[in-house]
């Protein structure tokens, strides 16, 4: 079982039904101060904490030492929101966080962080071609990609080429069903793939996609979930 903590105010970035988090083998608490995150935490083994640095209550720096120094949530890992300033920034460092969204949070990255630290296993695999825009120029092919999270928002897709954050991307693939999707995206993450050296993984954020393909992206994805496709 995986416990998730979170702070109240970001509850509402959360993903909905039928998401990474609406599964049986995970549990969901909410705190909406420090002090009650601290109460859970001593009552619970949690593997993932996400909170605000400006959350009410004790301070966040104590809240962090006190997961730190206890045994069973010493691997426990802490995904930060805070404000896009210098006193923050610095206090952020004190908190030792193993990740930092600066507000306004952007959910897709939110929700691929969470997947990351909980290493929730993809829902959705499948091939496809993906065509790159980069300074407004095509290449010339289709660079192939496995997708590794998908939602009406973005996706996850795993790539064996190098590309650049905030890179556009011209999307042309299908569904399992048959639907043939087209649109255009933001690469918002970049990083290297852990156990694949020549892959590199890279989040998606949707930017010109019309409302109809996202509704088809949504029925497919919860089918598939529906039925525990993996």
């Amino acid at each position: 079982m995986k416990k998730v903590l979170i702070a109240k105010d970001l509850k509402s970035l959360l993903p909905g039904k039928d998401s990474f988090l609406d599964r049986h083998d995970i549990k969901v608490f909410v705190a909406s101060t420090n002090d009650e995150a601290q109460r859970i935490c001593a009552k619970e083994t949690i593997d993932l904490i996400v909170t605000l640095l400006d959350l009410p209550g004790g301070a966040p720096e104590s809240l962090c030492e006190f997961i730190r120094t206890r045994p069973a949530l010493r691997k426990a890992s802490i995904i930060m929101v805070r404000q896009d300033t210098l006193a923050h920034r610095e206090r952020c460092k004190r908190c030792r966080a193993n990740a930092v969204l600066t507000m306004p949070v952007d959910a897709l990255i939110l929700h691929m962080k969470m997947q990351e630290f909980l290493n929730v296993a993809p829902r959705m695999l499948y091939r496809a071609a993906l065509a790159v825009a980069i300074e407004g120029k095509f290449r010339d092919r289709p660079v192939p990609f496995w997708t590794e999270n998908l939602s009406a928002s973005g996706m996850l897709i795993k790539a064996p080429e190098p590309l650049s954050k905030g890179a556009g991307v011209f999307l042309s693939f299908f569904l399992p069903d048959g639907t043939h999707i087209s649109g255009y995206g933001e690469i918002m993450r970049v990083e290297r793939h852990q156990e694949e050296a020549d892959m590199y993984l890279y989040g998606i954020k949707f930017t010109n996609v019309d409302e109809e393909v996202r509704a088809a992206i949504d029925k497919v994805v919860t089918l598939r979930r529906g039925r525990g496709a993996s």
